[in-house]
């Protein structure tokens, strides 16, 4: 008996064993944590966006600032290798301030939006690998205060910016070439410029502005978040010629959409912001052919999440199953993470970041490997504002 005893207890060690083994197997460039520092403690550092460079690592866009003087902020470029260390970064001389939270990636070219220091228009930069820099590569002088930007199906780009002398809020599609295709203007009536420069300068109300477009393949339509009416609106125009068809308008600055993805036709993954309450929408319905409101669109309330928090949403795989992924940030300066089925609305993975310093969302990406690269900010004892990268490993997610 003692001896059929000793061989089970032998068998379940050896079952114990190995099963730690096959879940500690983990190569260290599929998990890591990484903090880049800086010796000058006067400069403060915001994430932007984060793609795979195509060699193993990471490209990564900031911004940074020395948060005294309250200028426009410079732009920061950085590469790092498979296990997130730091290869190479670069702060951009002026003119090329107030970076648009966008890389983007056509055909393994790397571009980066940007705003001129004194005369407001957008340059367009390309990274360049072998100067270890970002480089200009076009300017649209006529675009002024550059907002958000995003791929087109036609690796063109879909601009939003803001026009101080009309104020309107102007939609620019950009074709592969840099030129513009078209325009679309919407009014905003009163002078929101105050508001954008406090934006744009970190020290006010940080607004959700972004684009991006409807369709499978080529796109039908283009919506941008933008001021249109006195306040925070989903726009949505025909991606033909920029014609406006339909509005979902939030109310002033304190409520509308933080983010937004296309799922197939009129379906969109929604997260809204009303006077400090986030709500997600893992599915919604929203007729891109009227005038709505984002509050019509309900949602959960998530108490969870701190009243000024950014919201992220992405299209991504996880355990097998198409996911809509949601990432924003918790009271207890955490950045959380939540994982819902595409097919059912079932939330299906909630995952906390963060623990010994503060962290809030910069961006994140699906990567090659099947896990997640996010980017945020954190602060380092507490008062040094720096980037920071997780990477969490496809087995983590399951």
């Amino acid at each position: 008996m003692n001896s059929i005893r000793n061989i089970l207890f032998t068998f379940i060690v050896l079952l114990f064993f190995v099963v730690s083994c096959k879940k500690s197997n983990i190569n260290p460039e599929n998990i890591f944590t990484k903090i880049y520092a800086d010796p000058n403690a006067d400069i403060s550092y915001y994430p932007l966006d984060i793609a795979e460079n195509g060699s193993g690592g990471y490209y990564i866009l900031g911004a940074t600032a020395i948060d005294t003087t309250h200028t426009w902020l410079n732009t920061y470029v950085a590469k790092t290798d498979e296990l997130g260390e730091l290869q190479w970064s670069v702060i951009l001389d002026v003119p090329y301030v107030n970076p648009v939270s966008s890389l983007i990636n056509i055909g393994g070219d790397f571009y980066i939006f940007c705003m001129d220091e004194v005369s407001l228009g957008t340059h367009i930069l390309k990274i360049d690998e072998a100067g270890q820099t970002a480089s200009q590569v076009a300017s649209l002088g006529s675009i002024i205060y550059p907002l958000a930007v995003s791929k087109t199906p036609d690796n063109g780009f879909l601009l939003l910016s803001y026009d101080r002398i009309s104020r309107n809020t102007t939609m620019s599609k950009i074709d592969a070439t840099f030129n513009i295709t078209w325009q679309s203007q919407f009014n905003v009536i009163e002078d929101a410029e105050e508001i954008l420069v406090d934006h744009l300068i970190k020290t006010g109300k940080n607004i959700p502005f972004f684009t991006g477009y409807i369709g499978s393949g080529n796109a039908t339509h283009y919506f941008a978040n933008g001021l249109y009416n006195y306040t925070l609106s989903l726009l949505f125009v025909s991606a033909t010629n920029g014609d406006r068809t339909g509005i979902a308008q939030g109310y002033r600055y304190d409520g509308g959409a933080s983010s937004l993805l296309s799922i197939q036709g009129n379906s969109f993954a929604l997260s809204r912001f009303s006077f400090g309450s986030h709500f997600l929408i893992p599915l919604t319905n929203i007729d891109i052919s009227s005038t709505t409101n984002i509050s019509d669109f309900g949602g959960g309330k998530l108490a969870e999440i701190e009243a000024n928090a950014e919201t992220r949403v992405k299209r991504m795989t996880i355990a097998g199953k198409e996911t809509v992924v949601f990432a924003s940030n918790t009271n207890n300066n955490q950045v959380i993470i939540y994982a819902y089925d595409i097919l059912t609305n079932e939330l299906i993975l909630k995952k906390y970041l963060g623990f010994s310093n503060p962290v809030t969302i910069g961006s994140l990406i699906q990567t090659n490997d099947g896990g997640i690269a996010i980017l945020v900010q954190t602060m380092v004892t507490g008062r040094f504002k720096r980037i920071g990268l997780y990477k969490i490993p496809k087995e983590h997610l399951e």
